[in-house]
Order: structure tokens, then sequence, then C-alpha cells
């Protein structure tokens, strides 16, 4: 099997009173891997069972040939709008027939979207011939719609990235974050090797240790240059002055922000067919390609044979020996807009 495929069921679970007590509006999509063995959307209800007086049931799932990682994932941004909490959400009108119709269609996007991914794998994994071929009538008509949804793509991520900012500017002259909306995540620092010292010092444990590798760089050729907005650049500005130091005092949500989350969790709606239409597109584009380097004025497919090397690959080796080659990376804080509201909408 493909390692593009990851067969497995997504489940939708909702609760069932037996006390005669009103049952919320709720109904969680997750998933099962068919790798798990032995698990199944039952078993994954049991483990959510646990904490929850009124019993869960399992009242539908979808199996997928597909990958189960990916089409949750898509299934969980195109319902953004009705997402509550984790992987609870709200159904529209109590009806959760809209879900499954919407969690279906995407089932066949993705079987689409691997099966594309595993017709072009032959040529992903060899290194290219070195030459450009010339585009036909039908290439560059590929071009000009890919070329059309790169702007609108780029239009909404302009538009998110304000929103994101203005986030953040709220915070004032202290980095802060704004309950149910944004936060920011610690991560710690992580070693890395640095490969170039230590083939240069042991070429030979380089030889001995390394991977074979392909390379790939896919590009876009002639693509318009796109110019932020103004107001992006002085939101940007004012947070050159603000002070982050790891210690966040949470400020309550208000009108405002809710609204600004709500026009951030629609962007991530709309983008998502337009990423699947692009990705298809790409998918084409390395199909004219095969093993040739690009296509000239159209795009470029690099693929170059390389010899990768990292930390895990040298796990035989004393530690007190690859000191000298490991560099650790500082400790960092990511800003995240939760991709759900856990509160009234």
């Amino acid at each position: 099997m493909s390692t593009q495929k990851q067969p497995g069921t997504i489940y939708f679970v909702e609760e069932k009173d037996l006390l005669g007590f009103p049952t919320p509006n709720y109904v969680k999509i997750g998933l099962v891997k068919e790798n798990e063995k032995g698990r199944s959307s039952i078993d994954r209800r049991d483990e959510h069972q646990t904490g929850n007086p009124r019993p869960l049931i399992v009242v539908d799932s979808l199996e997928t040939n597909a990958n189960v990682s990916t089409l949750e994932t898509m299934i969980h941004q195109a319902l953004a709008m009705f997402r509550h909490r984790g992987e609870w959400f709200v159904k529209p009108n109590g009806k959760l027939k809209p879900f499954l119709e919407k969690a279906n269609s995407l089932e066949n996007i993705v079987q689409t979207k691997i099966d594309n991914l595993i017709s072009i794998d032959e040529y992903s994994d060899i290194e290219d011939s070195g030459h450009e071929i010339d585009p036909s009538e039908e290439i560059i008509n590929l071009h000009k719609e890919l070329t059309c949804i790169n702007e609108q793509i780029k239009t909404l991520d302009e538009e998110k990235k304000i929103i994101e900012l203005t986030f953040r500017n709220f915070g004032g002259a202290k980095a802060k974050e704004i309950d149910g909306i944004c936060s920011y995540k610690y991560k710690k620092g992580s070693q890395k090797l640095v490969t170039k010292r230590f083939k240069e010092d042991h070429p030979e444990l380089f030889e001995k240790y390394s991977r074979d590798s392909i390379t790939s760089n896919f590009t876009i050729k002639k693509q318009p240059t796109f110019i932020k907005k103004k107001l992006r650049s002085e939101l940007e500005e004012n947070l050159k002055l603000q002070v982050n130091n790891g210690n966040y005092e949470v400020i309550e949500n208000n009108d405002e922000t809710k609204t600004l989350h709500h026009q951030w969790l629609s962007i991530m709606v709309a983008k998502q067919p337009l990423e699947i239409k692009k990705e298809n597109l790409i998918t084409e584009l390395k199909l004219e390609c095969r093993e040739n380097k690009g296509i000239k004025n159209i795009c470029s497919w690099s693929r170059k044979k390389s010899k990768k090397l990292s930390k895990s690959d040298l796990k035989d080796l004393k530690q007190d020996f690859l000191e000298k080659y490991l560099e650790t990376t500082k400790d960092s804080f990511s800003f995240v807009v939760n991709p759900f509201r856990p509160y009234t909408f």
C-alpha cells in the first residue's frame, strides 16, 4: 500500500440523556486509524465516556481508504463555523445531516487527492533530467487558472494575517492573550546536528550514516508580485515595541474580538476549496513535467539527489563525541488563534 494512504474511520458521537434532561446540541467528530489494532469507533467512544454522565452514542461513521488524518483535518476546517471546542461541533438547527453530507463530499475529494499523489510518486523519487519542455495550450491555461487561484489565496491570507496582528496589538505595550480566541504557545529549544561541520570533520562517518534522498522543489513561474497592505505594515511596526517575556495576562473577549474571530474562521473555510483546486492543478503540472526539470515559463520541478543526516541517525555514536556538532535552538513562543469558538455564538 502506498505511504500516501492511511485508511481509517471518521466517527460521529452524540450524547443521550436517560433521565429526561435536555441533551446538548453537540456532536464529536474524530477518527480511528486502521493500523490502531483492535480499536474501533466504539472503543474511542468508551474512552471519551469517562467523566461524562450521559451515555455517548456513535450515531454514524464514515470509512475511508484514502487518508483518514487528512480527511479529519479537512472536515474540521470546513465546519469551523460550527466548532465549539476541540472535536465537538454544534449541529445546525439540531441536524446532523449537513455534517454527514459535507464529510462524504470531502471523502471523495481526499480520495482523488491521494490518487493524484500516488500517480506522481514514480516521478517524485527520481532525479530530474535537467531539461525543460515547451508548454501546450492546455498547460498555458492551467498556469493561468493556477495564477488566479494563487492570487485569491494570497488575498485571503493577507486578511487573515491582519486579523492576527490586530489580536496581538490588543495587548498594547505587553503581549497578552484573549480569552477563548488566541494565545501564545511555548516551544522549548531543541538540539540539531550541524551537518556541514560534521561532514567536513568526519567524511567517512558521514558517508556511513547518511541516507540517500531526493530534494524536491516545485516553483510556479511568472507570478505577479503581491504587495502587502499598509495596515499590515503599521500593525507589524507597532509590535516591534511590544514586550513579550512569556508571562501573559488574559484579557476578556468582547463583541469586537468575537467578530474578528468569526471573520478569521470564515477565511479558513473560504480557503479550503481554493487550496484543494491549487493542489490538483499543481499535480496536473507535475504529471506534465514527468521526469523533466520543468515547463518553460510555466513551472520548475527540481529533484536532486542528496545525502541526509540527522542527530537520530547517529544514535550509535557516543553523546560526548557528538556534542561539538550539536546546536540548540532558542526557546520560543508562537501566536495561535483558536480554530474553534469556546464561547457563546
